[in-house]
């Protein structure tokens, strides 16, 4: 889907916001944080995650065009940003007040709509990505964590394999599923030796049936979120 459709009703608030750009590794809210408005994202990706007590990074979710941030915030469930944000490319991102936001989506049912989606799409991701972490094999982890990556992101090329639309880093997929990156490394090239995945600069190409079957869980196949 295209970013323009990505972003959709969300224009509505367009009139009523400021255009903000952030570039690639900029910190756009801290954990703790009280944010001075809501980010609705245009263009680009943002890294959501939080560090752990021995100084660790891990990845909580990833962010795309349409996305509104941060949730918890957004929706009152919490007084501050519960974790990072970081621009993981460049990013254009609409800035709203609250209020605002909150009166759009109070009269706009278009746009409810297309949060309400939105919301079940990431709530059916981050399940996803929690039966990757309960894995108890780092290789079971990277095959479901690459799963995941596939229905949030895939794009299916002429070859009939699916392109992971995003540039990851070993390091990048390692904090997704609490790993080293020395172990992501081995593991990964291990997938790729199988011919269930292959990669290059920072790309990562999947043949979605061979590595379903070689987890058996196939009833994620189907799945885009």
């Amino acid at each position: 889907m295209e970013t323009k459709q990505r972003f959709g009703y969300l224009e509505a608030l367009a009139a009523k916001g400021m255009i903000r750009q952030f570039q690639k590794g900029r910190t756009i809210l801290f954990q703790g944080e009280v944010p001075r408005s809501v980010l609705a994202l245009k263009k680009g990706m943002i890294k959501v995650y939080g560090i752990t007590s021995n100084g660790d990074q891990r990845t909580v979710t990833l962010l795309g065009p349409g996305d509104v941030l941060p949730m918890s915030w957004v929706t009152d469930k919490a007084p501050v940003c519960l974790y990072y944000y970081e621009a993981l490319t460049d990013c254009t991102v609409l800035a709203i007040s609250k209020d605002d936001y909150q009166l759009e989506m109070n009269h706009n049912t278009d746009l409810r709509n297309q949060m309400l989606e939105n919301y079940v799409s990431h709530y059916v991701g981050a399940t996803m990505h929690i039966y990757a972490l309960e894995q108890s094999h780092a290789q079971d982890k990277l095959s479901y964590l690459l799963q995941y990556l596939v229905a949030r992101f895939g794009v299916v090329e002429a070859d009939g394999k699916t392109k992971i639309d995003l540039r990851l880093s070993h390091q990048d997929i390692a904090e997704m599923v609490g790993i080293t990156r020395e172990t992501t490394a081995v593991e990964l090239h291990k997938l790729k030796k199988k011919g269930f995945i292959s990669y290059q600069k920072f790309t990562y190409y999947v043949d979605v049936p061979k590595l379903i079957r070689s987890t058996g869980g196939d009833e994620f196949e189907n799945v885009r979120v």
